[in-house]
């Protein structure tokens, strides 16, 4: 399995952010500072993204969350919070399933238990044939702005920029090969709801991936766990309303260590 890139700051209990689909370690940057002066946060970059190269394996959910959980063992990380936004919190939800030890709790950011719904698997097959044919800078140029609610992309331009950017420094192949593990993955609705620790999930109102209701969905199926489903907010709450965001980590952190 290939090497994991980390950063990793302060001391204390692990947690471990996991970005999303095209993103890298970087997007969690403005987050880690606040969160290290109480915790030993570990942000990563999931293989094939940022600085971490791609398997020469099929890429598929379970795969890298071995790669994860190998990489958590190299570290010395017993156990940890893992917090994952929306492709990573898939990963997260592998990890819960195939490593229970490793777990001390699970945020799910923008992100969903579900399998891909038959609709779904046709869209990211869609993804795959306009990235063959046109590139995926073409394609990113349209997905990272429609991640951010509309009203929102007035002030939020310069984390636009940013997630562009790591899009389009994300190879195609990488991109291709996710968008086929994501459209293949299991449900785990139920691991999600059987997690021991406690648990966070945070959703947006305007999130134009993950519906209200199947926030909601998700918040009620636990009997441990904050629940948020942010107003005016789409699918990058760290970046859309930042200091609503930060507390709620930190709240939430703050129960279960």
């Amino acid at each position: 399995m290939p090497a994991i890139n980390f950063k990793v700051q302060g001391k204390g209990t692990a947690i471990v952010l996991i970005h999303g689909f095209c993103e890298t370690l970087e997007m969690w940057n403005n987050i880690v500072p606040e969160l290290a002066k109480d915790y030993r946060v570990y942000s990563i970059d999931l293989p094939g993204f940022g600085g971490s190269p791609l398997p020469k394996e099929q890429v598929s959910i379970e795969l890298i969350a071995k790669s994860v959980a190998d990489w958590a063992k190299e570290q010395g990380i017993d156990k940890a919070v893992y917090i994952g936004h929306s492709l990573g919190g898939y990963v997260a939800l592998a990890l819960a399933e195939l490593y229970p030890d490793l777990i001390n709790g699970i945020g799910l950011v923008h992100s969903n238990a579900y399998a891909d719904p038959e609709e779904g698997k046709i869209n990211r097959d869609k993804v795959v044939k306009f990235i063959e044919r046109h590139g995926h800078e073409k394609w990113i140029e349209t997905f990272a702005p429609s991640l951010f609610a509309k009203e929102n992309v007035d002030h939020c331009q310069a984390a636009i920029k940013m997630v562009t950017e790591m899009g389009v420094n994300t190879q195609a192949e990488t991109i291709i090969a996710y968008t086929l593990a994501m459209k293949d993955r299991q449900n785990r609705f139920e691991v999600w709801g059987n997690i021991e620790g406690h648990c966070l999930f945070i959703g947006g109102t305007e999130d134009s991936r993950i519906s209200p209701e199947i926030s909601e969905e998700h918040i009620y199926a636990r009997e441990k766990v904050d629940g948020h489903i942010l107003p005016g907010i789409g699918h990058m709450g760290m970046f859309e309303d930042e200091n609503q965001f930060q507390v709620i980590l930190e709240i939430y952190l703050g129960k279960i260590t």
